[in-house]
Order: C-alpha cells, then structure tokens, then sequence
C-alpha cells in the first residue's frame, strides 16, 4: 500500500512533467513546425521565458524535498507550499475535495467567464499582462504565447510563494509563532510580495502608463490570494491564461465572433464538469 508520503511525492512529480511538457515540449513543437522560430525575437522569448520557468520549477522541487523532511512544527504551521496541495492549511479545507484535474477544469470556467464579460464591456483588457507578439498562424501564436507565459510566469508567482512559506515556517519555528498569526502573515502578507513581484516583472513594458501598472499589481496580488487560499498553482495558471487567450483573441477575431464561439465553448465545458463530477456535486463520494 502506498503510503500519503508516497501520494504526495508522486502528485507533485507528476504536476512538474506536466508543467515541463507544456513549457518546453509542447512549445517547442508549436514554434518549430510553424516556423516561429524563424523569428529572431520569438526565439528569444522562447529562452527568455523556458529558462526561468525552469529555474523556478527546480526550486519549488528542492523545497519540497527540504519541507519533507523537516516535521517540526508541522502541526502547528503544516508544510503546505501552496503548489500541488489544495486544503492544506492555511488554505481553505473546502478545496481538499477536488483533484488537480477537477480544479484546472472548474478555475478555467470560471475565468473565462470574466473574459467573456470583458470583451462584451469592450475593455482592451481586463489585466493589462504581456504577451507574445503575433508571429505565425493566429492558432500557433495563441498557443505558443499562453503556454510559454502562463507556466513560465506563474512558476515564478509559485516559488515565490513557496520559498515565502518555507522561510516563515523557519522564522515561526525558533520565535515560537502562533499558529494564528502564521495564518495571518501568509494570507495578507503572501499576496502583497507576489503583487510587487509581478509589477516588477512588468514594468520595463508598462513603464509609461499608471493605470497598467495597478492593474498588473492588483491582478498578481488577487492570484497570490488565490492560491494562499486554495493551497494550489493551478486557479492563479488558469486565471492568467483565461486573460491572455481572450487578450489574444481580441487581436485577431472581432467580439462577435468571440462571443459567440465562447459562449458555446463554455456550454459545452459546463455541462461536462457537471456530466463528469455530478456525483461530487451532488454531495456524493466526497
């Protein structure tokens, strides 16, 4: 019988090559078979944006493997990193039912749902993030740019949240910190830094407009909050790539023909959530 270290071992490794097929393979083959690569700069932005997706995905592991080994004080302060474990406190014990699978599948519905509600308010965009110029087919630059930013990006939000955790738990360890104020710093304390990380991560391309720049703060520090709160990478990934597939799209198809292909692409995918977890949703096998 497997033992729960061995699960959790085993759901983070698996959540990395996903993570690493996406960032590298999968982005790869879209850049190289429609001739992205031919341009200089989105070659560049391949690198750019591979390397340190990958840096930060090391880093999470080793703090993993660290916070496995060292239980003292986990129960009081736990040895959640909030990257691959949904209802650990401090998070929300609620999000303790969902798999991996189910939380990417709820989270993109539910922001892509904002995004349908922005582009029929005709806002240019509702978050104000970077992406990838247009290089190749409409499709190929879709999935290049989301895929390459969104892991990259948001493996970078998720280390710093993760090395944020590891380090309070040392702190709280020797100062013998209340559990209730562990809880207090990580909740509002986490969204801030990861707010002011990102906002830094843009300001060389936002450097000129104000208004942007809060935006970007207030975009990361809620998905810092996000993921404090559900104990996972994966709602603040789906929330930053709902807004860039509707920023993309924007660019390339008018709203109408946005609208119409969302609200029906969102159709489909309700009622297979509810097709596929109705036994959940009812209450049942929990």
């Amino acid at each position: 019988m497997v033992s729960n270290k061995a699960k959790r071992i085993i759901r983070v490794f698996t959540l990395s090559a996903v993570l690493l097929f996406i960032l590298i393979q999968f982005t790869q083959t879209i850049g190289l078979a429609a001739r992205g690569f031919d341009s200089e700069e989105v070659l560049t932005q391949y690198f750019f944006y591979s390397g340190p997706g990958i840096g930060f995905l090391v880093g999470i592991l080793l703090l993993f493997g660290i916070e496995l080994y060292i239980n003292r004080g986990d129960n009081k302060y736990g040895d959640t990193l909030a990257f691959n474990s949904q209802g650990e406190s401090p998070a929300l014990p609620f999000f303790k039912r969902f798999t991996v699978i189910q939380l990417a599948f709820l989270s993109f519905i539910l922001f892509a749902i904002f995004g349908l509600i922005a582009t029929l308010s005709a806002q240019e965009s509702f978050t104000g993030l970077a992406v990838l110029p247009q290089q190749f087919t409409a499709g190929s630059s879709l999935l290049f740019s989301t895929a390459l930013v969104v892991v990259s990006e948001n493996l970078g939000a998720a280390f710093t949240i993760a090395f944020l955790f590891f380090l309070l738990r040392v702190v709280s360890r020797k100062t013998n910190l209340s559990s209730t104020n562990f809880k207090i710093f990580a909740l509002f304390l986490f969204p801030l830094i990861v707010g002011l990380v990102g906002l830094g991560n843009h300001l060389l391309r936002y450097s000129n407009s104000e208004i942007a720049k809060l935006t970007v703060f207030f975009f990361w520090t809620i998905g810092g909050l996000i993921t404090v709160l559900v104990g996972s990478f994966i709602p603040f990934a789906m929330m930053h790539a709902a807004n860039n597939v509707f920023f993309d799209l924007r660019r390339f198809f008018a709203n109408d023909t946005i609208v119409m292909y969302t609200i029906f692409i969102l159709a489909g995918l309700t009622i297979a959530y509810f097709l596929i977890y109705r036994k959940k949703l009812l209450g049942r096998n929990i």
